[in-house]
């Protein structure tokens, strides 16, 4: 199978939100217009959300996705806001999300897409990424650098608010 890296915009809603709804249950899927909101505001300084996914080249489908915008470092942006917004000071990107469809899975595509998330970080001046694991995924994102913060309720299961300090050789 052949891949290729994209950038990811507002257009591509529809497609995020069909790979999002393979990989996780209902009641972690956002809407679109979340998903939109999340991937169009800039912080004070500019700085943009960073998101890239991969398409199958045989079928022009989207199969990964991650997306990463600015936010703080107090606690995690909520899950399922309407009125979802930046807060005026960012001092973080968080990790909103890195899905791969099942079919997928094996080829390290998460893996390149972290990689590339943590690459685009620094060259955009960010030292430290945050996300929340679900799902019992904290395993793989310690694998990452990451380490736990707290335990952090997501979508009534638990979850870890975890951090990954950026310097330079550990994009």
């Amino acid at each position: 199978m052949s891949f290729s890296l994209l950038p990811l915009a507002p257009v591509d809603v529809a497609q995020i939100a069909e790979v999002q709804a393979l990989v996780y249950p209902a009641e972690f899927c956002e809407s679109g217009d979340v998903f939109r909101k999340k991937l169009a505001l800039s912080d004070a300084y500019g700085r943009a959300p960073i998101a890239f996914g991969h398409r199958d080249e045989e079928f022009g489908l989207l199969v990964s996705y991650a997306i990463a915008h600015p936010w703080h470092d107090a606690a995690p942006p909520p899950l399922h806001a309407d009125d979802w917004e930046l807060p005026a000071e960012c001092n973080v990107l968080h990790v909103h999300d890195v899905a791969v469809a099942p079919t997928f899975r094996g080829q390290k595509l998460a893996t390149y897409l972290v990689n590339r998330i943590s690459e685009e970080a620094q060259q955009a001046g960010w030292q430290k990424l945050t996300l929340v694991a679900v799902r019992d995924s904290w395993p793989l994102w310690e694998r990452f650098g990451f380490r736990t913060i707290s335990p952090h309720q997501y979508a009534n299961e638990p979850g870890f608010w975890m951090s990954r300090e950026l310097s330079p050789g550990n994009g």
